[in-house]
């Protein structure tokens, strides 16, 4: 007997509404950032991204871009791109660039974030922070 199979989805495309669930959730982690909470925000990434990026080189990277950069003075949204489905096989991945200004220089940070679920949280499963200020 053959197996079959129907899935009923639908997705949208950069969606106010979902850049703003993004942006919502990213306030989260630069209020921890801002409030040397790192261990607040390591709980925001995904399991996925601590199976490619060891914990230990993370908290190095922190350090850093602290030591660099020094505290996080304000943030600006630039370039943005989301993807929802809807359906039998939900999925929402988010890609949000922030121009930010520190202390002692400015970074662009890129954070790709994914909601396997309907129902479940999103998670940072991606992020890269570029800054001149690290070629000094």
């Amino acid at each position: 007997m053959p197996f079959t199979s129907c899935h009923l989805n639908s997705s949208r495309t950069n969606s106010e509404e979902d850049k703003q669930i993004a942006e919502e959730f990213l306030l989260d982690y630069f209020s921890n950032q801002q409030m040397d909470s790192t261990a607040a925000n390591f709980r925001l990434f995904s399991k996925q991204f601590w199976q490619v990026s060891p914990r230990e080189k993370m908290e190095k990277m922190v350090a850093k871009r602290n030591e660099i950069l020094g505290r996080l003075k304000s943030t600006e949204l630039g370039q943005w791109q989301t993807v929802v489905v809807s359906g039998s096989d939900p999925a929402s991945k988010y890609v949000l660039q922030y121009k930010n200004k520190y202390e002692k220089g400015e970074a662009v940070e890129t954070f790709t974030m994914r909601r396997e679920g309907a129902h479940d949280s999103i998670r940072i499963i991606g992020y890269n922070i570029n800054s001149d200020a690290f070629l000094r």
